[in-house]
């Protein structure tokens, strides 16, 4: 049975179920994708640390083939949702592993639950604060552009299509993206409603893990991976507020997709750094 990978739901708040998939044996790697995507982002990563570790990707709330309710499509529920994951599958020590949004995710749940049930926490390009009027910080953009997005793209399916189309070519992707690729990430992304997708949006840029980011390295082995776009602002960042969490600049926003052998290659010699 552990040959394949599995397909599961738990029960969260609400008398609703979280989706996951499942691979492998070990101590416990939690994935969690960004805005709008499945877990099935990271099969590259349930395949390979699988034959050592016990890899569960999940689908947030909204996301996936997860609950799709009109309450509970924000960050604090997300970390609220989190728990439960681990409380059903009774997680020991769990490696949280957050991309983008994910990241919020991973600080909600650690702002929330504490540290004594987690092995580390992994974030991947996005920052604790997400907005902010001061350009030497890393945020997800302008408050302009970002007010933008929300009111003039984030009200149909066919604009937020098209803004994480543009999101997949400049942002996401380093190589030309062919046509059957963009479907299919278009498609994976297309899995949450709109309405849902607008109100993750919005909370995920009000958002501020930052104290979060900073008191986690205090307790657990933390890393942050940074897209090379915007390296230097992100780095010189993270480096001055949360200096205690190494980095890793790579790729683009969804490296770990696009450069599986690097970005596996540089996680599991942390894993190994930290006797995970």
């Amino acid at each position: 049975m552990n040959d394949r990978i599995r397909s599961g739901y738990v029960p969260v708040c609400g008398n609703q179920e979280l989706h996951y998939l499942e691979k492998g044996e070990g101590r416990p790697l939690v994935f969690i994708p960004g805005l709008t995507f499945p877990g099935k982002i990271f099969e590259n990563q349930l395949e390979y640390f699988s034959d050592r570790y016990r890899v569960i990707a999940v689908d947030p709330r909204g996301q996936g083939l997860s609950v799709k309710a009109v309450a509970g499509n924000d960050y604090l529920t997300h970390g609220q949702d989190l728990a439960a994951l681990i409380d059903a599958l009774k997680l020991e020590k769990p490696v949280l592993i957050g991309w983008s949004t994910g990241n919020l995710d991973v600080w909600s749940y650690l702002k929330q639950y504490g540290y004594d049930n987690v092995g580390a926490a992994v974030t991947v390009d996005m920052s604790p604060l997400p907005l902010s009027p001061d350009p030497a910080w890393w945020t997800e953009g302008t408050i302009e552009d970002l007010s933008a997005v929300s009111s003039e793209m984030m009200h149909s399916s066919k604009g937020i299509r098209d803004f994480f189309m543009d999101y997949v070519k400049s942002e996401m992707l380093q190589h030309e993206v062919t046509d059957e690729e963009l479907e299919y990430l278009l498609d994976l992304s297309a899995m949450t409603p709109d309405w849902i997708c607008r109100q993750l949006f919005n909370d995920a840029i009000h958002s501020d893990y930052l104290d979060t980011a900073k008191e986690a390295p205090k307790h657990i082995p933390t890393l942050m991976y940074i897209a090379e776009h915007w390296q230097d602002v992100a780095e010189p960042f993270y480096n001055r507020e949360v200096p205690e969490t190494p980095t890793h600049v790579m790729g683009g926003h969804l490296m770990f997709y696009e450069y599986p052998e690097e970005w596996n290659g540089v996680l599991e010699d942390f894993l190994k750094k930290n006797g995970l």
